[in-house]
């Protein structure tokens, strides 16, 4: 302690980001795929919480048996939604796989223009910019054929037990979450005048107002965002509205990339065909899903979450190479709980500070 007193701020602040740091990498690493199960269980226990409290309460019915039915009917509702959904997902995913020899034929129209193109720019022999082309596709088809078919094929009943392994994980994360909703009254409780469940409930506490208030923010705004572009695209009468629309409002989600790399070229190529209203009406949407982020987000964030959409896009970026696809999520995450976790802790040695000297006055 001699020694960590004689330590500059600086150098201070330093140790604790490494260790908060390397702490929350090895959580991420090694615990969080052991107790995934079981935040998905508190966070749907937290959902129905109230409902089940109200039914404690007032008819006097178990919060075991009330947590029950409350979930039930949460996930019933959820798996109606998601069923419509994915059905007209799946009706225009199958309109779209019938149709792709028709797409095929016009791109293959559109190649050969272009492939003539190139030929004359570059001064080479008619058809031999097509002539790579196709070489280059008939061993990526070859390829396809001869390694992911049969590893396909043979992984079949991985796949299979891998689904039935799915199945009894969520039968836990139910489970979990009605015994949590029993449990955690009774544990609060018992522990509430603790120093460790204190210092845990403030960090889950701003944490969970950070989290909750990032991710509630993201997940309005790609609702809009995907309700505008299924709107707009609606207007140029495409039949895959709504798959589309999501799949734009999803990558609308991620810095950098945003709407506009699908809605900017595909305006410019039907500008380019001479559809003038097609091309208005998708640079429209896409002006207005660019107005609905700059404005929604700072208000629906405000200043409950100091992140700078740089520090976020890095997040994700190392995130993504220490995580794979979920450091997009993770990254983001463990930027927030870093921060969580740096401000409790100088509000903790701010307060231990004042009352120690406090102390000395006295």
């Amino acid at each position: 302690m001699e020694i960590w007193d004689t330590m500059n701020d600086r150098v201070k602040f330093f140790i604790k980001g490494i260790i908060i740091i390397l702490g929350v990498y090895l959580g991420f690493r090694f615990i969080l795929p052991l107790i995934l199960p079981f935040i998905f269980a508190y966070f749907l226990a937290w959902i129905v919480r109230p409902v089940t409290e109200f039914l404690y309460k007032k008819i006097k019915i178990p919060r075991i048996i009330g947590g029950s039915i409350s979930l039930i009917l949460l996930l019933s509702i959820i798996g109606t939604g998601l069923f419509y959904l994915g059905n007209m997902l799946i009706k225009q995913a199958l309109n779209f796989a019938r149709n792709i020899p028709v797409y095929l034929n016009v791109l293959a129209g559109r190649l050969d223009s272009i492939c003539s193109s190139c030929d004359e720019l570059l001064g080479l022999a008619a058809g031999s910019v097509r002539a790579i082309m196709d070489e280059n596709m008939l061993s990526m088809v070859n390829k396809v054929k001869t390694d992911m078919v049969p590893g396909l094929t043979a992984k079949t009943l991985y796949y299979m037990v891998k689904f039935i392994g799915f199945i009894g994980i969520l039968l836990i994360i139910f489970i979990s979450a009605v015994l949590i909703v029993k449990e955690v009254p009774e544990l609060k409780t018992k522990y509430k005048n603790t120093e460790v469940y204190n210092d845990f409930n403030k960090v889950f506490s701003k944490l969970a107002e950070a989290g909750m208030a990032y991710f509630r923010s993201q997940l309005l705004i790609m609702a809009m965002v995907a309700i505008i572009c299924v709107i707009g695209l609606v207007l140029i009468k495409n039949q895959y509205a709504l798959l589309l629309g999501l799949g734009i409002a999803l990558l609308d989600a991620l810095p950098v990339i945003g709407s506009g790399m699908i809605l900017i070229p595909w305006s410019i190529m039907m500008l380019f065909d001479g559809n003038i209203y097609a091309a208005a009406i998708l640079i429209t949407t896409y002006l207005i899903c660019q107005i609905i982020r700059e404005v929604l987000e700072p208000k629906l964030i405000g200043n409950r979450i100091d992140v700078k959409p740089l520090y976020t896009l890095i997040s994700m970026y190392m995130g993504l190479k220490l995580f794979g696809v979920a450091g997009f999520i993770l990254g983001p995450v463990a930027l927030i709980i870093i921060i969580t976790i740096v401000k409790v802790i100088d509000d903790k040695e701010t307060r231990a500070y004042t009352l120690d000297k406090g102390t000395e006055l006295e």
